[in-house]
């Protein structure tokens, strides 16, 4: 279950401004305006400097993101990052990140400035970035997004941004006892960790024998795809004096702030889809196995298909009512939601025909038919909400409605096949079930889904549990008819259709 942290360079004493305005002329970086570049970036970016092209519109900006915890130790929300792995990867800031404010990261089109060219700066140990900000509409418009006025103007004035930035981290690591956490739930305890576990004591400094340990996390692979001038700074995470926070620290028993996932949470960051699937596929995560891997991308995708109107077909939402689909039989599967070897195969052999259960047989089938109609109202957005709340990943892991890999006995293959035309997902059964509701004079069903919010999930827990069960029975059931079907696309909008029909 991999976290999404807030990061701020304020976090570590740089002694120098974070962010600072490059004086490129017409000429280029010349005479003084060069020496002080070089005093404050030594020669790391002199290889790339003279060759950037910067255009008149767009304002050059150095900025110093995070230092190595070798030199620098981990920042005062708990995290850290060696230096193998910021030379390692620095180069996700320029191939995902882009400036933003606020942490307002979604569509590209609404940045502020883009990352030119990010290094590792050996003398210092720590990564730097050169950033274009949007000075004018041309620039925005070149460059995609808005005009960078607020930050152009605090830069010239000699203020500091209070930049920070946001990664996705598969897991991290305990500084001290060495555990593994994809979440903060598996963060290390007392009981298992000396220094008193980062459940309760992340950031804290802690006495172990003589010495005195900052108790952290540190983050392997980390993808960085946020930089963001933060306005309204949320629980000092952006930026402040070193005094200030030694002095809370100090008060607060050794506590140095709120962890970067806690941060990252309260703001309520996703990662874009685009970093998931490169992180996915460049680390190999302990917790994960393939299968777990492609349906997150899976959810991910029919999220933004539900999000942009993709599958609004009133004429397709026909094929998926009861008008047309009779109540399933279990019985010719010896499916009773009691053996989970026998229901794992059948559904496997539904899944091999493109079968997908209707919610209302889902909710019989697991023995909850009475909260079908309200889970129904649910459906849409129930991806978005997994993803939000970070349950995504562990709900796909703990799925009890998996299709089974073992193959299914010849009359549950049989039986799948019988049942193809009444309720696959198939382009060719979905368009009979069509025209026969046509036919038969049947009215249009109306969309039963709404896009709920965590408020109506709260007030009615049973729907949403069902809503959220079916939702990931749905991701392994696509995600094995993905191997075979060369009309994926298709199918999956009419997954997102089928959960419209109660």
């Amino acid at each position: 279950m991999p976290m999404v942290k807030i990061v701020s360079p304020g976090g570590w004493d740089f002694d120098a401004p974070v962010a600072q305005m490059i004086k490129i002329g017409s000429r280029g970086l010349i005479g003084n305006d060069r020496g002080d570049f070089i005093k404050r970036a030594s020669h790391v970016f002199l290889p790339f400097i003279d060759d950037i092209k910067v255009a008149s519109d767009e304002v050059p900006v150095h900025l110093i993101a995070l230092g190595a915890s070798e030199a620098y130790g981990p920042n005062r929300n708990g995290d850290g990052f060696k230096e193998a792995t910021c030379k390692q990867c620095y180069g996700t800031f320029e191939k995902f990140a882009r400036f933003y404010r606020n942490h307002k990261n979604k569509d590209p089109q609404k940045s502020y400035g883009i990352v030119k060219k990010a290094a590792y700066n050996d003398k210092m140990r720590r990564v730097e970035l050169l950033t274009l900000l949007n000075a004018t509409k041309s620039a925005a418009d070149r460059n995609g997004g808005y005009i960078a006025d607020r930050e152009i103007e605090k830069l010239a004035r000699g203020d500091d941004l209070a930049v920070s930035m946001a990664c996705r981290v598969p897991y991290d690591v305990c500084s001290w006892c060495g555990n593994h956490a994809a979440s903060k739930e598996q963060y290390c305890k007392s009981a298992s960790c000396k220094a008193g576990g980062c459940t309760d004591n992340l950031t804290r400094l802690v006495k172990m024998g003589s010495d005195v340990h900052h108790l952290h996390v540190d983050n392997p692979n980390p993808v960085w795809f946020d930089i963001s001038d933060v306005f309204r700074p949320a629980d000092r995470i952006a930026w402040g004096a070193q005094a200030d926070w030694l002095g809370k620290a100090a008060s607060d028993g050794g506590n140095w702030g709120m962890s970067g996932v806690k941060a990252a949470e309260d703001l309520g960051i996703m990662a874009p889809i685009n970093v998931v699937v490169y992180q996915d596929q460049h680390v190999v995560l302990p917790q994960w196995d393939r299968y777990t891997g492609e349906q997150v991308k899976l959810a991910y995708g029919l999220d933004a298909v539900e999000k942009k109107g993709m599958a609004e077909n009133p004429e397709a939402r026909r094929a998926f009512s009861a008008d047309v689909q009779k109540p399933f039989d279990f019985e010719k599967f010896g499916m009773d939601g009691v053996h989970p070897e026998k229901t794992a195969a059948a559904l496997g052999a539904l899944a091999d025909n493109k079968v997908i259960l209707p919610l209302r047989d889902f909710a019989k089938l697991t023995k909850r038919a009475e909260a079908a109609d309200a889970a129904s109202a649910c459906m849409k957005g129930v991806y978005g909400r997994m993803i939000s709340d970070g349950s995504l990943e562990r709900r796909i892991r703990d799925n009890r409605w998996y299709p089974g890999e073992k193959l299914a006995s010849g009359a549950q293959r049989t039986a799948a096949a019988m049942f193809k035309e009444a309720y696959s997902l198939d382009r060719a059964s979905v368009g009979t079930r069509s025209v026969r509701s046509t036919v038969r004079g049947c009215l249009v069903p109306e969309s039963k889904s709404t896009f709920w919010n965590e408020k109506q999930a709260s007030d009615n827990p049973q729907a949403e549990e069902l809503a959220r069960d079916y939702a990931v029975y749905k991701l392994a059931a696509l995600r094995r008819i993905a191997e075979f079907d060369d009309d994926f696309m298709l199918t999956a909008r009419l997954s997102v259709v089928q959960n419209q029909v109660a």
